[in-house]
């Protein structure tokens, strides 16, 4: 009886330890949570959509913007070009993202083309919460972050991002916060270089078109400065023949793009 009960002990031992390695192998690294999500919300190779921009300071309105985005993707590259297309003072300005660092400004007042420096685009894009570096988000492209899971509820995923170039880096950490129902990151939480709270990015009423999923409504809060912009955004329209034309700074410089 002895043999047989330290027998089926043993069994039970290497069960337990099999099983533990499995669940080990299984678990989720913060890496695998940033691709489920680029693979839910960003897995489209072109998408054509317009978006309502307003900033507020406090609880005033300050600004009330519409642009066009456009977007491609090509292997690793992700390309995008952002129109303004009311009012009338922004008419035109438009953002040529080329990928891989290349990045330009289009201001029709001056009628030139400049190429946007590493250093400004640190800085607001046109006066939003938003920094130039910070419009990946919007995408959830997150390639320029290593990414580790810090945390994990019942509900949630907690991964914590640092830039992979630490002297150019905006932030000391941004932290996501992702839905496990759905994949989708509700929250992401910006902290500056001094380590203290900076930003607030939420994101809100998440839908379906067609084969993809999209949220209606994103808002950018910066705690420090009590300034908050809120897009809200259009049906979008993906996988859409986007010519490369499209992406250069002839195109930069129409009013209007045909597409």
């Amino acid at each position: 009886m002895r043999r047989a009960w330290g027998s089926r002990m043993t069994i039970l031992l290497v069960v337990i330890m099999v099983l533990s390695m499995s669940l080990s192998a299984m678990a989720m690294t913060g890496q695998d949570v940033v691709d489920r999500v680029k693979d839910e919300y960003g897995d489209f190779q072109s998408q054509v959509v317009t978006m309502h921009i307003k900033t507020y300071d406090g609880k005033s309105l300050v600004t009330d913007r519409e642009v066009i985005l456009l977007t491609r993707k090509s292997g690793d590259v992700e390309t995008s070009l952002v129109k303004f297309l009311a009012p009338k003072d922004v008419e035109g300005v438009g953002l040529l993202d080329q990928g891989e660092d290349v990045m330009y400004m289009y201001l029709p007042e001056f009628n030139k083309v400049r190429r946007i420096a590493g250093s400004a685009k640190h800085g607001s894009f046109m006066g939003t919460d938003f920094t130039y570096n910070d419009l990946s988000f919007v995408n959830y492209d997150t390639s320029d972050y290593g990414a580790e899971l810090v945390g994990e509820t019942a509900d949630a995923y907690e991964v914590e991002l640092r830039d992979k170039d630490e002297k150019d880096a905006s932030y000391e950490k941004v932290l996501m916060t992702v839905r496990k129902s759905d994949w989708f990151p509700v929250k992401v939480v910006f902290y500056n270089t001094e380590g203290k709270l900076q930003k607030e990015l939420t994101a809100f009423d998440v839908t379906t078109y067609g084969k993809y999923k999209y949220p209606k409504k994103l808002e950018m809060v910066d705690v420090l400065a009590n300034h908050r912009t809120e897009i809200l955004i259009g049906e979008p329209e993906f996988d859409r023949e986007l010519d490369d034309d499209i992406f250069t700074t002839r195109t930069l410089q129409r009013r209007r793009i045909r597409y």
